[in-house]
């Protein structure tokens, strides 16, 4: 697996593998997915510790959500997926990031292969849309704020 501890600092900020589940929610619920479930995996031996799941109402809401969280990653934490998979037709997009796992589907898609249910024994995050938010804006502030930090200090140097 891939060790992306590194990756999710911004400035002094550590954040946690289930504070980027959230964030990965939050990112996508910019684009209107809806119904967010966070599943904790790491008790049942699984290839990845959480599922971060959102529903989208057709494929073009699929697909922005998905491009969504891959931009805001790569944006904010320098982090580029492992391998990003079903954005041919957008039933069902899998955004692989080693320990975290984005699935977006069509609402049809989720109802038929139930991943909640699949992996039920898993321990349920509980989702705050109003945590996720918070999340997203402090990352986007901290952002905001290092690129002010370097323009100043490049200013100075100058």
């Amino acid at each position: 697996m891939t060790d992306f501890s590194t990756s999710m600092m911004i400035g002094e900020r550590s954040f946690t593998h289930e504070e980027i589940a959230m964030l990965a929610i939050a990112a996508a619920e910019e684009k209107k997915a809806v119904r967010p479930v966070v599943m904790d995996l790491t008790s049942q031996g699984a290839f990845t510790e959480l599922f971060a799941i959102l529903s989208a109402s057709n494929t073009r809401q699929v697909y922005a959500a998905a491009e969504a969280v891959r931009h805001f990653f790569k944006t904010h934490f320098g982090m580029s997926p492992v391998t990003v998979d079903g954005m041919e037709n957008c039933t069902w997009v899998l955004i692989d990031y080693g320990f975290l796992f984005v699935h977006i589907f069509q609402e049809p898609t989720r109802e038929l292969y139930q991943l909640e249910q699949l992996w039920s024994k898993a321990h349920m995050l509980p989702v705050s849309e109003d945590k996720c938010q918070e999340l997203y804006k402090e990352v986007i502030n901290l952002t905001k704020s290092m690129e002010v930090s370097d323009d100043q200090a490049q200013e100075a140097s100058l």
